[in-house]
């Protein structure tokens, strides 16, 4: 009775472990970098599915849900340039680009799909 018991316990708790660890979504917050609103505040929408950039001297590569973000302009400082993605795997959309002084927030639009919400979001990216 008690080795049923005690499997029965063990069992469920390796059941709650595996829901939360399902539940975790793929895309936290990036410690490097938020998006800003036009205002300079933290887009809490945008900033909901970044994850951390990697940065190789004045290269950063940044990665998306592809189910949400559907593209990347920046802002070159005579207009913004399209970024082509890198890959588009499993779900996961990447870009890279260069950036001349992380010290400066940089003009981005945000392709995003959203229903009626869809479109380029105007953001400035702030480099932690």
């Amino acid at each position: 009775m008690m080795r049923s018991m005690k499997k029965s316990v063990v069992s469920m708790l390796a059941l709650f472990v595996l829901v939360f660890a399902l539940a975790v979504p793929a895309f936290a917050a990036a410690s490097n970098y938020q998006f800003l609103d036009s205002s300079g505040n933290p887009s809490s929408h945008a900033n909901s599915f970044t994850s951390d950039a990697v940065i190789t001297g004045s290269s950063v590569k940044v990665s998306y849900d592809s189910s949400v973000v559907t593209g990347l302009k920046v802002d070159s400082g005579s207009g913004y340039v399209t970024i082509t993605p890198d890959t588009s795997v499993s779900g996961v959309i990447s870009f890279t680009f260069t950036v001349a002084d992380f010290t400066e927030t940089l003009p981005v639009k945000l392709g995003i799909n959203a229903g009626p919400h869809s479109g380029d979001m105007d953001l400035f990216i702030e480099w932690l």
